[in-house]
């Protein structure tokens, strides 16, 4: 019998703790921020498709897509990033990927050795999380308030890696309807936030992948992206979440200095890796004809379902619990007593087909653990009230809810 266990690579992904239960198949789905399935119009898919292959003919599947992706669905991101975002990029900085995180696999694989710090918010993505520590990075936490990291602690920690001789690779931020907090960064903390980088030398690495998802409130303040003329931010988004997550279509732009170093972004001799050229092909000629009125489908969609998931969240939940009522995005952070263990509690949510995701995953100490974070794009309005009814009658159980 080979010993496949003694040929291993010895830079396979490091191991990360991860709740029980975390994978298993359940009807109310809080765990994940699916697209919504309701606005994914498959005629109008198929339409795309068809328009797509016309356009370019048999070689636009028989070889391999150009360097930096699909050329035309590049010009379209430059051009959304000008009209929405506040920020011109020329479409040969814009790379396509394989959705928002294969843009952040591509710069963690070329920026990040073992034990490089990397700041992060108080709480952060857990699938971007997970790849920094499978790679062995030291993500730091910098505390914030509702309106994104505050200046002085980013300080504080920029400042303490300084003096132990240490530096920061980037500091990592999603700065619209963050993920899983809610908020967003007002323009003028971010021009705080731009300060203290700059101060520092250090770049940001911005995710953007909620940014079409604005349900009410202001309007929202242009990206770290348009604010900053020292090529010190990278950016990342995402078609993902808007048009399906089976898609798996993102995009990254890249100030020149780090697109001159990267050969996955700029080699004509190596394909795009694990972009599908169909699906690009389908995403630009769908959004060339249908960007405004899905948009307006999925922030309706999207409304309903917040809105029952906060009554639902007011019916059941005790007063002495908190939550976010956010004006954007898929999700609602949640806040039970001290002492609440919602990473222990998952396994028995899961047995009464509800999941959601422990505030432990969201932290590189996997602690703050009476935190969770619920998703609401997946399930109906009516499934909504049920899941959260099933899972604060748990709660309640286990003395969560008890004052």
């Amino acid at each position: 019998m080979v010993d496949y266990a003694a040929l291993f690579s010895r830079t396979l992904p490091r191991a990360v703790a991860t709740p029980e239960g975390a994978n298993a198949a359940v009807k109310y789905i809080f765990s994940v921020t699916n697209a919504v399935p309701e606005v994914i119009a498959a005629d109008e898919y198929l339409t795309a498709i068809r328009a797509g292959l016309d356009a370019g003919g048999p070689n636009s599947l028989a070889a391999y897509p150009p360097a930096g992706g699909h050329t035309g669905l590049r010009e379209l991101v430059a051009r959304r990033l000008a009209a929405n975002r506040g920020f011109d990029a020329a479409p040969d900085d814009v790379f396509i990927s394989d959705g928002a995180g294969g843009a952040i696999t591509i710069l963690l694989e070329s920026f990040i050795n073992p034990g490089d710090p990397i700041l992060v918010e108080e709480f952060t993505y857990m699938g971007s999380l997970r790849m920094m520590l499978e790679r062995g990075a030291e993500p730091v936490h910098v505390p914030g308030d509702d309106d994104g990291m505050l200046p002085d602690a980013l300080d504080d920690a920029l400042k303490s890696l300084d003096n132990a001789g240490r530096r920061a690779k980037f500091v990592w931020m999603i700065p619209v309807f963050q993920n899983p907090l809610g908020f967003t960064v007002s323009e003028p903390r971010r021009r705080a936030l731009l300060d203290v980088v700059q101060r520092y030398d250090v770049p940001v690495l911005e995710n953007e992948s909620y940014a079409d998802f604005r349900i009410d409130g202001d309007p929202l303040p242009p990206a770290f992206a348009g604010l900053s003329d020292n090529g010190d931010v990278m950016y990342v988004s995402s078609f993902t979440k808007l048009l399906g997550c089976g898609l798996r279509v993102g995009f990254g732009v890249l100030p020149p200095g780090v697109k001159a170093a990267l050969p996955q972004v700029n080699s004509e001799n190596l394909p795009r890796r694990g972009v599908s050229h169909l699906a690009t092909m389908m995403v630009y000629e769908y959004m060339r004809e249908h960007e405004a009125g899905h948009i307006a489908a999925v922030r309706a969609a999207l409304q309903t379902r917040r809105d029952a998931m906060l009554d639902a969240l007011e019916q059941n939940f005790p007063s002495f619990c908190e939550w976010t009522h956010p004006q954007g995005g898929m999700l609602i952070f949640v806040r039970l007593p001290e002492g609440a263990d919602t990473w222990a509690t998952l396994p028995k949510a899961t047995r009464r087909d509800v999941k959601y995701n422990p505030g432990g995953v969201f932290r590189a100490d996997r602690q703050r653990n009476n935190y969770f974070r619920l998703t609401y794009s997946h399930n109906s309005p009516e499934e909504i009230r049920e899941g959260v009814a099933r899972l604060a009658e748990l709660f309640r159980e286990e003395g969560y809810f008890e004052g």
